[in-house]
């Protein structure tokens, strides 16, 4: 089984497992991943924001979302 990757921006560092239910099977291995996109991230790629793993993918596109939409010229009807 090939080893598991971050997935964050061309990132390939190896990740090692958070929990191992049983350790001779490596398909049952549990890795950090994004609570969002569900890929597998590194600590390095990552941050918790409200309780919740986000890949920097994940949070950049958040905070792209929360910026306004219109943007005001000062240009009102009088």
């Amino acid at each position: 089984m090939p080893f598991v990757r971050c997935s964050v921006d061309g990132c390939n560092q190896k990740l090692q497992p958070i929990l191992k239910p049983d350790p001779r099977d490596r398909d049952s291995w549990i890795y950090p991943e994004c609570d969002f996109c569900f890929r597998p991230v590194c600590a390095n790629h990552s941050a918790d924001i409200d309780g919740q793993i986000l890949c920097d993918r994940c949070r950049r596109e958040r905070e792209a979302r929360q910026q306004p939409e219109w943007l005001d010229l000062g240009t009102r009807a009088r």
